[in-house]
């Protein structure tokens, strides 16, 4: 019933095909082994430097929430005399007053920004 199959298979042209099909499914194959094992590797090392960074990430955060309120609060009608006053009060602050803010801001931004950097050449 099948033989008209026969003389296919024996074709040297369809041996090689056949071979070269298999091959390349295997190859396929072996190649998805290997990428799934490095993701779960990957996923093993993304979750402790997730767990590294999120300790600075709360004062940063807390940061700019504070920056960004005062952004918003300068452009509400309601807020906008007191933020005048308050910017009138912060222009009169001594010079150490804004090194102390100057300090605070880059130990939190700089200091995670050269890290990530830091991180980034290792890489």
């Amino acid at each position: 019933m099948l033989n008209f199959l026969v003389p296919i298979l024996k074709n040297p042209l369809s041996r090689l095909i056949v071979s070269k099909t298999i091959e390349k499914v295997s190859h396929h194959l072996e190649k998805e082994k290997i990428i799934r094992a490095r993701e779960i590797e990957a996923s093993k090392t993304v979750d402790v430097a997730n767990i590294k960074a999120s300790s600075s990430s709360f004062r940063d955060e807390l940061l700019t929430i504070i920056i960004s309120g005062i952004l918003i609060c300068t452009f509400l009608p309601i807020t906008q005399p007191h933020m005048i006053k308050g910017f009138e009060i912060m222009r009169t602050a001594p010079t150490e007053f804004w090194w102390a803010v100057l300090i605070c801001f880059s130990g939190s931004f700089g200091l995670s920004t050269l890290r990530n950097i830091k991180n980034g050449k290792k890489k």
